[in-house]
């Protein structure tokens, strides 16, 4: 009966929002509705919607192809979980950031144009919605973006061409807040209260989940060196992992926890930047253009956070240390390209000293170590068969914290994951970007 009611609400109620926002001289002529089993995710579910129109005064019919995403769970789950949070978070970015930003680089004339960086929303509420249910909701609806050809790209590991375009993507994005930091601080800073903190760790207070899944990863790094003990083959790789083993081997989400540290290389994230949230159009093979979706996680905090993220993950051992730093001054020049077009100033303007290549790598320096974090626990998902992929979902919603959960983590993908792993720890060693280990 509840599910019942809530896929009236969105043939009815939500269509007819829809129609009178693309065409108020429009009529709802058709409406089909069908949830792909591909699209079903951890925590929320994503319906396709389909709407035929006829305008009024032409007759002209038009077939709308549109994605709705709702959050999944009960009240309970939603609370443990952070849904509510990261959910509303995503549609405040969608509504009222990216508007923001958009708004700022049309206004400047700029090239960038926010309005090419996601798809296309038509509506996004977060709050109680009586007609599709009794508890707090969040409905979002955008444009299928595989109608205007764009698609998935490689599973795991990404060429040049893809990173660069990630990196180029991201860049402009971050550009913004530093535009408005040095013109409209105190407007930035409205656009940044409207994102609910979500800490990793605050007052005693634990994100449980993230902490859970960040230990049983690193725990498998452990494992696998203790067995292992030869792959710290230098003395500054093992000082490295031995300290980061000593002070946060048993909570790693306080270290998590730095990361977030707030300070004048802060921007506002997407915060779960990786091949798996973005979607790449192709032209003879090559990717031309991207779009970025999943702002859940976002957060105003470090750049490193979305940077390191997806290099740890896409960036195969051999082209890592090959491309690692031309990647990043790669990202580095596409942002200061922006900011400069924002502002209209030379590269050599005063207001942009704070933001120099050398303070951007020095910034990266301290906080870089954050994907490895990540890749610990996310990379034997990516890498494992499809029957141990279902384990660990199975798993994960069954019981984050099992007997089950914990093994399937540590030995899906095998050994090949082990060793990428110990190479990414091993590699952002070599960069120094342990510091922040001993940085109390």
């Amino acid at each position: 009966m509840e599910e019942q009611r809530k896929m009236d609400f969105i043939r009815g109620e939500l269509a007819e929002t829809i129609v009178g926002v693309l065409n108020a001289n429009a009529d709802l002529v058709e409406v089909k509705l069908s949830t792909p089993e591909h699209l079903d995710g951890f925590m929320s579910v994503i319906h396709n919607l389909v709407l035929v129109t006829k305008d009024k005064k032409t007759s002209e019919q038009k077939t709308i192809n549109l994605m709705v995403k709702i959050m999944k769970g009960d009240e309970a789950f939603r609370e443990t979980s952070f849904a509510k949070t990261q959910f509303s978070n995503e549609i405040y970015i969608y509504t009222k950031v990216i508007p923001v930003f958009t708004e700022l680089l049309t206004s400047r004339n700029c090239t960038v144009r926010g309005s090419d960086w996601c798809p296309h929303i038509l509506y996004g509420k977060a709050g109680k919605i009586p007609n599709f249910s009794n508890i707090y909701e969040t409905i979002l609806v955008m444009e299928n973006m595989t109608l205007d050809g764009f698609k998935a790209g490689p599973r795991n590991d990404l060429d040049e061409a893809h990173l660069k375009l990630m990196a180029k993507n991201i860049a402009q994005f971050h550009a913004c807040t530093y535009a408005m930091k040095i013109e409209n601080k105190a407007e930035l800073d409205k656009v940044v209260d409207g994102i609910i903190p979500m800490n990793f760790s605050k007052d005693g207070k634990l994100l449980d989940s993230y902490a859970t899944l960040i230990k049983l990863g690193m725990d498998r790094i452990y494992e696998y060196i203790d067995k292992h003990p030869n792959v710290l083959d230098s003395d500054q790789f093992k000082t490295n992992m031995t300290k980061l083993r000593s002070k946060y081997g048993e909570q790693p989400i306080q270290l998590m926890q730095k990361f977030l540290e707030r300070n004048e290389f802060s921007v506002i994230l997407h915060g779960d930047y990786n091949r798996n949230n973005v979607m790449f159009k192709y032209e003879n093979g090559k990717p031309v253009d991207l779009r970025m979706f999943d702002f859940q996680e976002n957060r105003y905090a470090t750049p490193s956070i979305d940077l390191s993220f997806f290099m740890c993950m896409s960036m195969p051992t051999g082209f890592r240390e090959q491309f690692w730093t031309p990647l990043l001054k790669y990202y580095y020049d596409s942002l200061m390209d922006t900011l400069v077009d924002i502002l209209k100033c030379a590269r050599t303007d005063p207001r942009l000293e704070t933001y120099s290549y050398d303070n951007f790598m020095k910034h990266m320096g301290k906080f870089g170590l954050y994907g490895g974090f990540i890749a610990a626990h996310f990379l034997p998902w990516m890498l494992c068969s499809e029957e141990e992929c279902a384990q660990l979902a199975h798993h994960f919603v069954k019981d984050l914290n099992s007997a089950d959960m914990k093994h399937w983590t540590r030995v899906s993908g095998g050994e090949a994951v082990d060793k990428r792993l110990i190479e990414i720890f091993r590699h952002l060693s070599q960069l120094g970007y342990f510091s922040i280990v001993d940085d109390d």
